[in-house]
């Protein structure tokens, strides 16, 4: 079904509300956005309210579009309504579109040992972390740090 934001209206400083057409039914929605200051820099967060997500959670990518359109009137940039964002799925569509879960990435295969497969990906690794600017090295840890863990409870 064919997605489409009709109009966004603010609603006061922070929200607004979002009308959608999803193929013939209408929704309503309420967006919120938040704006923080992190250090120099303001950080821009808008979300739609529960029931939106969990009207697109198996639509992300329309969910996103819906969002970024938002987020332009809310930095009071043109939109033209009514917007195309997308197409609509069931969960069910959506379900069976997916890729089945594999317990491994690296499949050892008979002409490649599982260790060799390891050690290949290990040097790959530290190849690509040496090659990394002073800057970034303490990012690139924090992440191999948080895929040790994540493997571990695959273990």
């Amino acid at each position: 079904m064919k997605v489409q934001v009709l109009s966004v209206q603010p609603t006061n400083l922070n929200s607004h509300e979002v009308v959608l057409s999803v193929g013939g039914d209408r929704h309503k929605f309420i967006f919120t956005t938040e704006v923080d200051r992190l250090g120099e820099h303001l950080l821009q967060t808008t979300h739609g309210d529960r029931t939106f997500a969990d009207f697109f959670r198996f639509n992300q990518r329309v969910a996103m579009n819906v969002t970024n359109l938002v987020v332009k009137c809310y930095n009071h940039q043109a939109v033209e309504f009514p917007a195309d964002v997308g197409i609509f799925v069931t969960p069910e569509t959506a379900l069976s579109k997916q890729k089945p879960f594999e317990s491994g990435t690296f499949v050892a295969t008979d002409s490649q040992p599982s260790e060799a497969v390891n050690l290949e990906i290990r040097q790959r690794a530290i190849a690509i972390v040496e090659k990394l600017p002073e800057a970034m090295l303490d990012e690139a840890v924090k992440f191999l740090e948080s895929l040790s863990v994540k493997a571990n409870l695959v273990e």
